[in-house]
């Protein structure tokens, strides 16, 4: 991965987003050398993810990261997925709403081989979660707000690091803190 930056943009790619239809592109992983060339390394087309809204971390060489919408069912509530520095992309979690966490709109956070992550919406009250995966498992809901004193339906910033509206943030060890 020296001398290669990847990242993902919530638009884009030369594909139409199937039950997506409010949007003309379901968004794409690129990859850019340090010398400016610019690769596409997947392009969503709904089921497998659209509108990746984070950062891809790295994980033993393997990328990971979110997408907003788009997974395998009917609410197209977002995924958790891993691509290859070659492009191979697998959803590693399909969110489906209801009282299951959905909408990660927050990048991931790896400790220890754990990924940790936030929603938007979903989980026991509705208004979001806290939660934690590791590649090739099932997801677990670590926390649900919406309970009092715990933050609503504000994007929960993603874990380790500041992002929009009010919520807890994970640290590296495990801890919480609150802002």
């Amino acid at each position: 991965m020296a001398g290669t930056l990847y990242g993902t943009t919530e638009k884009g790619g030369s594909q139409g987003c199937g039950r997506e239809s409010n949007y003309n592109d379901c968004g794409t992983v690129f990859s850019v050398t340090t010398s400016g060339t610019e690769s596409v390394l997947h392009t969503f087309t709904g089921p497998d993810g659209s509108n990746p809204d984070a950062a891809l971390i790295n994980v033993d060489g393997t990328l990971y990261g979110t997408t907003a919408k788009g997974g395998v069912h009917p609410c197209g509530c977002g995924t958790v997925f891993s691509i290859t520095t070659g492009g191979t992309e697998n959803v590693a979690y399909s969110f489906n709403g209801h009282h299951h966490p959905n909408t990660p709109l927050g990048g991931l956070l790896d400790a220890g081989g754990t990924l940790y992550g936030t929603t938007y919406g979903g989980g026991g009250h509705g208004e979001g979660t806290v939660f934690s995966m590791t590649p090739g498992d099932r997801l677990k809901v670590l926390h649900n707000f919406g309970q009092k004193g715990t933050g609503w339906n504000r994007w929960p910033r993603p874990p380790g690091r500041a992002g929009r509206g009010k919520g807890h943030v994970l640290r590296h060890d495990g801890s919480w803190w609150s802002v």
